[in-house]
């Protein structure tokens, strides 16, 4: 049997959000920035820019530096933070990087995930910076293949690499002078990889199997396999090593694992109303030092949610934490009294008027996939009365609330769209038109009404006579937005709708 925890209501769930009316995305004033999406946010802590997309990070042996991997549209890089002074001191730019990073035991070398070179990257470590070190290459079994999670046994002797759509998991015997790769065959597309603290097995997150696999370091023969909910990314052990920690980026939920019997036990919701539809993305957990407490990141609650595990069978979500926008790493440091929070694509979004425009030759050039910088926040551990306040303002930014999808819509008699969830409407058929992605001043920025910038139109009526007509006629959408990164994305968006 599986218990089922969710957050108390004797916060926010009474509390309904004020209405935000339409505004252009940016500072608020009071902390709060609004997001495109429509979200606000207003992070807890000090910040600094790190880089584009971090997407983890290893505290130094000695407590003094944060190592971040950043893993976006710019070339990668690892970026060493002086955590007293709250300053980048030193960046090493990488030829490829994607999630995986870990510590060898004897705290001189780190290694990092080769991505699509389908290699691990290893580095040297000595006071405070990074140098270069051995670079593992491994198999590659597809072409769309990456390496994602790398984990270190304790002893130091194995390292072992996740292949990201390549359904394989690679061992190298850090012993040998030139170690080569053994790799296996995994169900599906895998994610992390964590192993026990006696050294003995290694537990797999398969990315797309809702499975974690375990097995045995030294042969990589399989152990066993646990059921989890739906994309299972980032895990975590209790102190005891008896419980695993999964979270479940398709679902609201971290997954709670009793090894012994390898089954799960509980689903700890980090939803911030009852009712809420999958959405949350819990991404990645931190413990603390002493055990007792969980961090789960929501990336897309802008949150980390504050979960006591002290009790096997009771974990219960003490509340929130504001973050920046889309939570991607969190821990503790080493001594307990501090969490560290990356926010994958930083504090706000920025305009980018110096283009880039097609026949304009510049080299300050402002695309956008290179303007959104990621962020480190550094929270001191709250008290239950900070983290009460903090809590409220989760909820207070957060647009969505039980109340609100289940309340009737103000809309005519007749009208073809839906009042509440659940009502009938009589269209039948919707044919989705999907055109190339593109700005509104880039196409309708010299229409006659509307909040248009005609400087910056590109492909103006004489070119696109149709799409002005359905403005005029229609709607200009002239202050719609929308959280892509670059015109990638948008192609996601378009034919997965919501994917985590």
């Amino acid at each position: 049997m599986i218990a089922h925890t969710r957050m108390l209501a004797r916060i926010g769930l009474a509390l309904l959000a004020a209405p935000v009316l339409a505004a252009p995305p940016g500072p608020q004033g009071g902390g709060v920035t609004l997001l495109p999406n429509g979200w606000r946010i207003a992070p807890a802590g000090r910040h600094i820019t790190v880089g584009d997309l971090p997407l983890a990070m290893l505290e130094s042996p000695d407590g003094r530096y944060l190592i971040v991997s950043n893993n976006g549209y710019a070339k990668p890089s690892l970026v060493v933070v002086d955590v007293a002074g709250m300053a980048v001191r030193s960046r090493t730019v990488l030829d490829n990087a994607w999630l995986g990073l870990a510590w060898h035991p004897d705290g001189t070398r780190l290694y990092s995930s080769g991505a699509g070179a389908s290699s691990v990257q290893e580095l040297t470590w000595s006071n405070g910076s990074i140098g270069p070190g051995a670079s593992y290459v491994l198999k590659r079994p597809s072409p769309e293949s990456f390496v994602a999670g790398v984990a270190v046994s304790p002893d130091g002797k194995r390292l072992f690499a996740v292949h990201a759509l390549g359904e394989l998991l690679s061992a190298l015997d850090l012993t040998q002078e030139e170690p080569a790769a053994v790799s296996i065959d995994l169900p599906a597309e895998g994610y992390g990889a964590l192993v026990s603290p006696d050294g003995r097995t290694l537990h797999v997150s398969l990315w797309g199997g809702a499975k974690v696999l375990a097995f045995d370091t030294a042969t990589l023969q399989k152990q066993g396999e646990i059921a989890v909910g739906e994309h299972p990314n980032a895990m975590a052990l209790s102190k005891d090593g008896g419980r695993l920690f999964v979270a479940c980026a398709n679902t609201n939920a971290v997954w709670v694992v009793d090894l012994a019997s390898r089954t799960a036990k509980e689903q700890v919701s980090v939803a911030l109303h009852p009712g809420a539809p999958a959405g949350s993305t819990p991404n990645a957990l931190g413990l603390s030092p002493d055990g007792r407490t969980l961090l789960v990141a929501s990336a897309d609650n802008n949150a980390v949610a504050v979960v006591d595990v002290s009790r096997p069978g009771a974990s219960a979500v003490k509340g929130f934490i504001p973050t920046g926008w889309y939570p991607t790493a969190v821990q503790f440091s080493r001594d307990g009294q501090r969490i560290y929070v990356l926010s994958g694509k930083g504090l706000t979004s920025q305009a980018n008027p110096r283009g880039p425009q097609p026949g304009v030759g510049s080299s300050d050039a402002q695309y956008a996939g290179s303007m959104l910088l990621g962020s480190l926040s550094i929270v001191p551990v709250p008290s239950d009365a900070q983290l009460a306040v903090y809590t409220k303002k989760v909820v207070e930014l957060t647009p969505y609330t039980d109340a609100a999808r289940l309340t009737p819509r103000l809309a005519p008699a007749g009208s073809p769209i839906p009042r509440k969830v659940g009502d009938p409407s009589p269209i039948k058929h919707v044919f989705y038109v999907i055109r190339e992605n593109r700005t509104y001043d880039q196409i309708l920025g010299d229409l006659e009404k509307g909040n248009g910038d005609p400087t910056l139109t590109l492909f103006g009526e004489e070119v696109t006579p149709n799409a002005h007509a359905l403005a005029r006629e229609f709607v200009t959408l002239d202050n719609f937005y929308v959280d892509a990164e670059v015109s990638y994305s948008g192609h996601a968006f378009s034919t997965a709708a919501y994917a985590t």
